[in-house]
């Protein structure tokens, strides 16, 4: 039984062509071999026989020639042309054999290249009616054949490629002719290697202790190719082991492709299992593989605690309906399901998002889906930090803007205010000398002291309006990050400014504030940490009793002489897990549409940028506390500018320019300055030029930096340009609003400049050192 399913196995798989023939050309027997040769499959060569194969040309002589060898036993070879599927005829040299007269013929075939009659070296083919000798009947074969009587060491077959295989060519003939025993053919076969062992019929017991370097059915030969055995016994009824059929087969490309698919595929599996995206494979919606970076992502220990498990596990609920349309059209059409942010639920029942793709695959031979997924948190907080950056870029030039437009008329409004409230008193004092004490002096006593509170209320208010003005400049700043000696006192004092809106209604503000060095910031981003933690401690209070309820400023000396300031609340304070993630990019328990989870991670940034340190305490039902750690100034920090010391004002009167495209700032800059100076005033960059060139000297010029057609800028560099000693002269007039050419311009000059709204105080001062200087 063993060696015919060796010999049907043999069949099956055999390159070569071999089929069995009945009478009258009837098919028997084919195989699979010729539906790669002649596009005929087995079943259709049994149905149609040969007659309907073989050139009408050719018919009549092979059916002869296969009649007569049917008649007799032996061996046959003969030639003729036969249909292929596609029409066309190939030439195919048969070898047929009969074991017994009447009975079937067994035939291996051959193709040829070319025509028998252009084939002249090929003797066969000359004689194709004469007898083969047995031997050449599997010359052709791929496999090697190697038949040997066990007891006598006999060697009764072996064609020509068990010679090839072996390197023993030499001794063909003389095998054909009986002429080598198995031990002849052993010791020349040991030349190719130990693994001539193959060939043994007995191994002693000494080699069977040292076997030579075999795996299973396969040995390596000394010139590296690679053979694999098939051996069985052979023999008749009651002797079974009388012979033995060996046959060989050169595997080595095999092999070898079957090594570089291994690796291959080692490699590709290395690749899968150390890819930066998760990757993982499901079938009936469990999954079946994961790589090691969706178990990092999803914070699994091993993979055993997912296989097995439905996918939609990992999901987030809100995106269930989604993944599942997009799983049946992977499974149910074949299409790719593509790129598209998906959320993943973790171990612990956070997610992330990630880019998710899909597509069929066969896995293990079985049809699946293999799903890549890209981490993207890191991608959308840069995202949604830049959007950040965006809004405050946006919100300081609104800032920047609208402080410049309230500055103009606020100008005017605090200066005409300032000038009625000192009319006012003069005109109180000449009153009381003109009309004596009556009937009627209480009456305008009493209505020129309410008339001087109202002036002095609305002074109030606009001075308000003034330094709110000014805190805008702190969001306003456009300029790159620039850090000079501070105290955070004053920074913690314009964030309570800013945030008084949220503290009001929710808490006291607990001061206390101690003596502590300067520290080395940027104001603007200080400004901000503080600004964040103030606000998040008033949300942290519910609204409705801010007479119980506290939000503490503690400023103190902090470690290696630093500073250390603490902003504390009594509110609802935080659980451990809560508390674990608060500098956690896009965490958050505020509502949604309330927060983006960036304040205290960007507040986190600044104060690591400064050298410094943020730390929270917090317990549920007992307030939370920030600590800001900030180092010391070093010792060689530029020191803050520091206003110079007023010089001492001139009596002598003098002639003034000013120069601004709002007439109302203008003329009250005119009445801060006074009526003992000419004061001229002009309404645009033209009109001063025409003034400096046609008219006489001026001893100050104040100019606005920012007009329309020819700005202050403008102005400066002609006069500098044609009068250099003038342009030293020119005191600039801002409103806060700068733009680059503008931050520029003002970097470069050494002259002074006064902002809107106008100190008189400081005007006068700065015209008393101008006139001064000139006398």
């Amino acid at each position: 039984m063993l060696m015919e399913q060796w010999a049907h196995r043999f069949f099956e798989l055999s390159t070569e062509l071999f089929v069995v023939l009945g009478a009258q050309g009837r098919i028997l027997e084919a195989n699979p071999a010729w539906n790669v040769t002649v596009g005929w499959s087995p079943t259709e060569l049994r149905l149609e026989g040969s007659r309907g194969f073989i050139h009408p040309e050719d018919l009549s002589a092979v059916e002869a020639r296969l009649e007569s060898l049917a008649r007799t036993t032996g061996t046959m070879r003969f030639s003729c042309r036969w249909r292929c599927r596609d029409g066309t005829w190939a030439w195919l040299v048969w070898s047929a054999a009969c074991s017994a007269a009447g009975g079937p013929l067994y035939c291996t075939v051959r193709r040829l290249e070319s025509p028998p009659a252009l084939d002249k070296d090929r003797g066969a083919v000359a004689e194709a009616n004469g007898p083969v000798p047995p031997w050449a009947m599997s010359d052709s074969l791929p496999l090697g054949l190697y038949v040997v009587e066990v007891r006598s060491g006999t060697v009764l077959y072996a064609n020509h490629r068990f010679c090839q295989l072996w390197g023993i060519e030499s001794l063909e003939g003389a095998m054909r002719k009986g002429q080598v025993s198995h031990e002849d053919v052993l010791g020349h076969c040991l030349r190719a290697g130990e693994a001539a062992a193959f060939l043994r019929l007995n191994p002693t017991t000494a080699e069977s202790d040292a076997p030579p370097p075999l795996h299973g059915d396969e040995a390596v030969l000394a010139n590296g190719r690679m053979l694999r055995r098939l051996s069985t016994p052979m023999g008749a009824s009651g002797d079974e082991s009388r012979y033995r059929l060996f046959a060989f087969e050169d595997v080595t490309e095999r092999k070898r492709t079957e090594e570089a698919l291994h690796r291959s595929e080692q490699s590709f599996r290395k690749l899968i299992e150390t890819a930066p995206e998760a990757i993982f494979v499901h079938r009936d919606q469990r999954f079946i593989y994961v790589n090691p970076t969706l178990l990092r992502a999803l914070r699994y220990d091993h993979a055993s605690e997912l296989m097995g498990r439905p996918i939609w596990t990992i999901v987030h609920p809100d995106d269930l309906d989604v993944v599942r349309q997009r799983v049946h059209a992977v499974v149910a059409r074949g299409e790719l399901a593509p790129l598209r942010e998906i959320r993943y639920m973790r171990r612990d029942g956070t997610w992330f998002d990630a880019e998710s793709a899909g597509l069929p695959v066969d896995f293990d031979g079985v049809g699946a889906v293999v799903v890549m997924a890209r981490d993207i948190t890191e991608r959308k907080r840069m995202q949604a930090q830049l959007l950040q950056s965006d809004r405050m870029v946006l919100a300081g030039t609104l800032a920047a803007g609208v402080g410049h437009e309230i500055n103009n008329p606020l100008t005017y409004v605090m200066a005409n205010l300032e000038s009625a409230m000192e009319s006012m008193v003069r005109l109180g004092g000449e009153l009381g000398r003109m009309l004596p004490d009556g009937a009627l002096a209480p009456g305008w006593s009493v209505s020129l002291k309410d008339t001087g509170e109202l002036l002095k209320e609305a002074l109030e208010g606009a001075t308000r309006v003034r330094n709110i003005v000014r805190d805008l400049k702190y969001i306003s700043r456009q300029e790159e990050e620039r850090r000079e000696l501070l105290d955070v006192r004053e920074s913690l004092e314009f964030s309570l400014k800013l945030a008084s809106s949220e503290l009001k209604p929710r808490a006291q503000i607990v001061k206390r504030y101690e003596d502590v060095p300067l520290v080395h910031a940027d104001a603007s981003r200080l400004g901000q940490v503080f600004l964040n933690l103030v606000v998040n401690a008033a949300q942290a209070i519910p609204e409705g009793d801010p007479a119980n309820q506290q939000v503490t400023l503690w400023v103190r000396p902090g470690v290696n002489g630093g500073v250390a300031v603490d902003v504390s609340d009594t509110g609802s304070g935080m659980p451990p897990s809560v508390l674990a993630r608060i500098f956690d990019p896009f965490f958050t328990t505020k509502a949604v549409g309330s927060g983006t989870g960036l304040g205290l991670s960007i507040c986190h940034g600044i104060i690591q940028g400064l050298g410094g340190e943020i730390t929270v305490r917090s317990e549920p039902g007992r307030g939370t506390t920030f600590t800001v750690q900030l180092p010391p100034a070093p010792a060689d920090a530029a020191p803050r500018e520091v206003p110079s010391v007023a010089a001492p004002s001139s009596e002598r009167s003098g002639r003034l320019l000013v120069i601004d495209d709002e007439p109302a700032v203008g003329r009250s800059l005119a009445r801060i300055i006074g009526k003992r100076h000419q004061v001229t005033v002009v309404g645009s960059g033209e009109e001063a030029l025409t003034k400096l060139t046609s008219g006489g000297p001026f001893d100050a010029i104040f100019c606005d930096l920012m007009m329309p057609g020819i700005t202050g800028m403008d102005v400066y560099e002609r006069v500098r340009e044609r009068e250099p000693g003038l342009s030293l002269r020119f005191i600039f007039i801002t409103g806060g609003s700068y733009t680059t050419r503008a931050r520029q311009f003002l970097e470069r000059i050494p002259n002074p400049r006064i902002e809107k709204p106008f100190d008189a105080q400081m005007i006068q001062q700065i015209v008393g050192e101008v006139l001064a200087v000139d006398a």
